[in-house]
């Protein structure tokens, strides 16, 4: 802090000066009451701060008027180019580094075949001697005789034309087993159908009847075709004993199995009534065995 009194400069804080005694009290911090403030900012005139202008600003003013002038502010025409010149692909001085001759030269010699040509002497080979080669001694083997092949006894033909007509009971038994085997099929297809369809027991009605039953009544047809055809026996006629066969005791081929069981079809259409002959005509043969011109034997009287 400063003294007003003796201008003593201190850093120390205090309210009196250390050098003359002054009270710092007594100084009149307030502005003069008449006082004219003056707030507009001036810059003494040294005598070395310039009075005018520099002369560079006067340069930059000058070049800044001579640039805006439509002159200058045109833009620069673009510069023609140059002619092209044609160039020779070769130069006068330029010569080929392998000249030809002008005439060919004359062709190396050539040695010519003579007309008869000369006879060269070919020495004779001398003879070969063999030399005696030891002989393989080889013992005399006998060629067996083929053992005889024995005959295969001839396949006896089935012939069942002395065997007794199969027994009613019997048959109504075969006949039995066959529809017990076709009913349990019928009702394992009928169970996979419905499952099938998502449906449970009770919704088989709403399956399409007719579709169905006539599946069934295909695979009747085509177990009583097969098993006829194959051996003349269903597993029902198997158990019991018994076999279809002709007229003349042979065995049932597929054509006359197909006219069997289609006639048998027709015998069970009209309620059974084909099937009566079989229980009290002569013979046992039913109406389809005298369309397919069979007959049903039974094997243990053969």
């Amino acid at each position: 802090m400063k003294c007003p009194k003796c201008n003593y400069l201190g850093f120390e804080t205090g309210d009196r000066c250390r050098n003359c005694g002054y009270d710092f009290s007594l100084i009149d911090h307030s502005p003069p009451d008449d006082a004219d403030l003056d707030l507009t900012l001036s810059v003494p005139v040294t005598a070395h701060a310039p009075t005018t202008t520099p002369e560079w600003t006067d340069a930059v003013d000058r070049a800044l008027g001579t640039a805006m002038t439509p002159e200058a502010l045109a833009p620069e025409p673009l510069p023609v180019p140059p002619t092209p010149v044609a160039l020779p692909l070769y130069e006068a001085d330029d010569a080929p580094l392998i000249k030809l001759p002008a005439t060919p030269r004359p062709p190396l010699a050539v040695r010519r075949t003579p007309d008869t040509p000369r006879l060269r002497a070919v020495p004779k080979p001398a003879p070969r001697v063999r030399s005696a080669e030891p002989a393989l001694q080889f013992a005399e083997i006998e060629e067996e005789a083929p053992a005889p092949v024995a005959e295969r006894a001839p396949v006896r033909a089935v012939n069942f034309s002395g065997a007794a007509p199969g027994p009613a009971g019997a048959r109504l038994a075969a006949a039995a087993l066959d529809h017990l085997i076709l009913a349990g099929i019928d009702i394992a297809v009928v169970y996979l159908t419905l499952r099938m369809a998502q449906l449970d027991i009770t919704g088989w009605t709403l399956l399409p009847l007719a579709p169905l039953a006539t599946f069934l009544v295909l695979l009747k047809v085509a177990y009583f075709c097969a098993f006829t055809a194959i051996g003349g026996q269903t597993i029902g006629k198997m158990a019991m004993g018994l076999r279809v066969v002709t007229d003349e005791g042979g065995a049932v081929d597929g054509a006359c199995a197909i006219r069997r069981t289609l006639a048998g079809t027709v015998s069970t259409v009209v309620l059974g009534l084909g099937f009566l002959p079989a229980l009290v005509g002569p013979g046992g043969r039913a109406l389809h065995d005298h369309l397919a011109h069979t007959r049903v034997v039974d094997l243990h009287s053969a």
